[in-house]
């Protein structure tokens, strides 16, 4: 099972935990009550045996911590992720809002193994990782079903490589969820019957952010051709810097569709200081005028569509600072 399956696996077990303990509230979130009826919450859900936790601390504030977690593959119960802790911070089910919000530490996969490093070994290996720390991170999502409006917020967080973070704030998801829940068996075979739904789904704003942890020191050396942390020579400096150079100059030129002939330079300036380790951070950020809609995007795979990229580039707004 690729990495990318697994995190999905372990972001929906995460919610699964948060949802099932939350639904208590306030003073009714004991120890006792709140494992009874987790449990009850995963039975009516057919996910019983396939979420475990070790021990269960809940507050009458209505915050919960499980320890030990391990969420089984259903398809595979050889895959399997683990968390060492699950926090819920918070969760609102009321009739017009929903919110949760949940954060853990020591995601790993049955390897016992960080599910990054699945992503690609032999690279990682390439640039001097041997074996990656477990994952921290947090999910938080918020729906205003009156306005139809809604917010997600995603963080991992790979000790030794980089923290990577998400947010999105989009419009008209009800539609989605409401044929998501109506359908969840033929979606189940045939992914496509999304495309419908998903196509009147507008995106307000979106930006990703990178802080680097180590990984962009590992390029350096890689590229310089020597190992991490070791003295290069002036003249292993002088070439790569030359490089960069020149790939921040192609950036610009070819830059100016993507962010604008205002943007483009400082944009791509700003890459450049990231990946030469001048600065650790890098955010990129959308923000469309007017929102940007998916079918939008999904018509960029057609011939007609792609004609028509140029313009909805630059309606984007895209920026990249560090």
């Amino acid at each position: 099972m690729s990495s990318k399956k697994k995190l999905a696996i372990a972001v929906a077990g995460v919610l699964v935990i948060g949802a099932g303990v939350a639904w208590f509230g306030g003073n009714q979130l004991a120890k006792g009550k709140a494992e009874e009826e987790l449990k009850a919450f995963l039975a009516e859900n057919n996910l019983q045996d396939y979420v475990t936790w070790e021990s269960l601390d809940a507050s009458v504030g209505g915050t919960a911590t499980l320890a030990n977690v391990k969420v089984i593959n259903q398809q595979n119960p050889a895959r399997f992720i683990t968390f060492q802790q699950v926090f819920l911070n918070k969760f609102d089910n009321s009739e017009n809002n929903k919110e949760i919000d949940i954060s853990f530490v020591g995601l790993a996969d049955e390897s016992g193994n960080s599910p990054v490093g699945q992503l690609s070994m032999q690279k990682l290996a390439e640039l001097g990782y041997d074996r990656l720390p477990h994952i921290n991170g947090a999910v938080k999502v918020q729906l205003d079903l009156v306005t139809d409006r809604s917010g997600y917020q995603f963080r991992i967080d790979q000790p030794g490589v980089a923290n990577f973070g998400i947010n999105i704030d989009a419009n008209k998801i009800n539609a989605l969820l409401q044929h998501i829940n109506a359908n969840k068996a033929a979606l189940a075979n045939n992914g496509m019957a999304l495309l419908q739904p998903l196509s009147a789904v507008s995106i307000n704003s979106l930006s990703i952010t990178v802080e680097d942890k180590g990984l962009v020191q590992h390029i350096i050396a890689k590229e310089k051709g020597g190992a991490p942390g070791a003295k290069t020579s002036v003249e292993q400096d002088k070439a790569y810097e030359a490089k960069m150079q020149q790939q921040k100059q192609t950036c610009v030129q070819q830059g100016v569709v993507l962010f604008g002939e205002t943007k483009a330079e400082a944009s791509c300036d700003a890459i450049y200081k990231y990946v030469t380790s001048q600065k650790s951070g890098l955010s990129i950020a959308m923000n469309p005028t007017p929102a940007l809609q998916i079918m939008t995007l999904l018509q960029l795979t057609t011939g007609q569509g792609l004609a028509n990229l140029p313009q909805v580039l630059q309606s984007m707004n895209i920026e990249v600072k560090n």
